[in-house]
């Protein structure tokens, strides 16, 4: 949970895991987004049991990653974008030697073989296609652009029903262990520096953003 403080910071930034809200300024998302970061409206805390399960098991899921690749991780990180002031990352993790950084998600195994592609996909693990969320996407290529390296991990731990309802008592293993390599798709990047640069004139500013006027004007 983020501290008065953190909030006040962040009400002038753009954060990784908020950037699929602006891939389109006229959804409600992007405006609800804006007036947040206005202070018009409050940061509403999600909660569920994965949530808590993630926050419970994140150490442990970070020390495995790091045993089974014999690397070293640094963690809790915020990064600043070197290039446009106010898009920063907070990292769950980056391998120290390579600065590659790790993304940490617990989720349900019911949920992980939803993911697998019947159509369209955008990773492979294990020879098999995914189609990993779009806000875990986005939030990993803006990592991918702020360190400006080329490829993340999204460090995926699926629990069983059982496990979820009850975290402290699992030891993260090859089981639950899936480490999915996603490479820099510098398309991608583009548009979200773009976006991000715009998003953050319109908060500066207190102009609420347009998806018309950000592809027409062109400036960002």
């Amino acid at each position: 949970m983020l501290s008065v403080g953190e909030r006040a910071e962040r009400r002038n930034q753009l954060g990784a895991s908020e950037i699929y809200k602006i891939m389109n300024f006229d959804t409600q998302q992007a405006q609800d987004l804006w007036e947040l970061k206005l202070g018009f409206i409050d940061y509403d805390e999600l909660e569920n049991d994965s949530i808590t399960a993630g926050n419970i098991l994140e150490e442990d899921c970070l020390d495995y990653y790091e045993k089974v690749n014999n690397t070293e991780l640094i963690r809790n990180e915020r990064i600043e974008h070197k290039r446009i002031k106010g898009l920063v990352v907070s990292l769950d993790a980056r391998e120290s030697s390579t600065s590659i950084p790790v993304e940490n998600k617990v989720i349900n195994e019911v949920v992980w073989n939803e993911w697998k592609a019947k159509r369209s996909f955008n990773c492979i693990y294990n020879g098999e296609r995914y189609n990993i969320p779009k806000n875990y996407y986005s939030q990993l290529q803006t990592q991918i652009s702020v360190l400006n390296v080329s490829k993340g991990i999204l460090n995926v731990n699926t629990l069983t029903d059982e496990e979820v309802q009850d975290p402290i008592n699992v030891t993260i293993t090859d089981i639950h262990n899936k480490q999915i390599e996603i490479v820099r798709n510098d398309f991608e990047i583009e548009e979200i520096e773009n976006r991000a640069r715009y998003m953050l004139h319109c908060i500066k500013y207190k102009k609420r953003p347009s998806e018309k006027e950000y592809l027409e004007t062109n400036l960002f």
